[in-house]
């Protein structure tokens, strides 16, 4: 299987591994029983290395395959504390992604067609276990047993999904996401961000307004919803970055932290907000 090839197949059983299990039975026999084989002990060193080679081989491109299968059921879990987001003076970081093609466009053509179905829904261990996992909610024995099951370990094999919202298959058609970066010159344009509830809209914003705030520049955000994680977290960075008393927050609901403009008079920025 050539990851190349225009056309791939890679929502499939892993037909490499039978090759490999073989060609490791034949590594086994090479070193411990040449006369086996009819080959000379010093032969089947040599022979032996062959067939591992053509074993790593082998499993690199099953491995692929594997690789491929399991991101299909599971989201990337990519978490970064605010302290670490990237700062540049010429380039704005947006997050981890990679540029879409016509290869990613096929990938998910696949996934999407019937014959993929065991290979893109969760297993059905995966669902038995969140079944049991909604049914163990009463009682001390079954909060454990239910805790157990939500247990966020490489160990639990059918552990939960995180919860961010989002469809794994488009992470799953590119394993090699990268650093995303867009020159500062472009943001004198627009940016328009689509998503439905609760697949990351917020946070985005978060990590572009965390650089701002960080690089000095004026930042303005109006915020419609009113989210007070949002308004906490520019207060936080404000502060961090040395700039707290350049903050400030106009709000007609809460006029004792809100700053004051009168669009006839002089501009006033009392009291400056204070968290509770």
């Amino acid at each position: 299987m050539s990851s190349n090839h225009p056309l791939e197949s890679l929502l499939r059983p892993a037909v490499e591994l039978y090759t490999v299990w073989i060609c490791a039975g034949c590594v086994v026999l090479c070193i411990w029983a040449p006369w086996s084989l009819a080959l000379a002990p010093s032969v089947g060193i040599t022979t032996a290395a062959g067939f591992a080679a053509f074993v790593a081989w082998r499993f690199r491109q099953a491995w692929v395959v594997l690789r491929y299968r399991r991101n299909m059921r599971r989201l990337p879990r990519f978490a970064l504390p605010a302290r670490k987001v990237p700062l540049s003076r010429r380039s704005l970081w947006l997050g981890k992604g990679f540029k879409w093609d016509a290869q990613h466009t096929q990938r998910l053509h696949e996934a999407a067609q019937p014959a993929a179905k065991s290979y893109v829904q969760p297993s059905p261990w995966y669902q038995r276990a969140r079944r049991l996992e909604q049914s163990m909610e009463g009682g001390a024995v079954g909060q454990h047993i239910a805790a157990l099951l939500r247990w966020d370990s490489m160990l639990n094999p059918v552990r939960p999904l995180p919860p961010v919202g989002g469809r794994p298959a488009l992470h799953a058609v590119e394993w090699r996401e990268h650093d995303v970066w867009m020159p500062l010159g472009e943001r004198v344009g627009h940016t328009l961000v689509e998503g439905t509830t609760r697949v990351g809209k917020t946070r985005l914003a978060e990590i572009l307004i965390t650089q701002d705030i960080r690089r000095g520049d004026i930042t303005i955000c109006f915020d419609p919803k009113g989210d007070a994680d949002l308004m906490m977290r520019m207060y936080a960075e404000a502060q961090k970055a040395g700039r707290g008393d350049e903050f400030y927050i106009f709000h007609l609901g809460w006029p004792d932290v809100s700053c004051r403009y009168n669009a006839v008079g002089a501009f006033r920025a009392y009291p400056k907000y204070r968290p509770a």
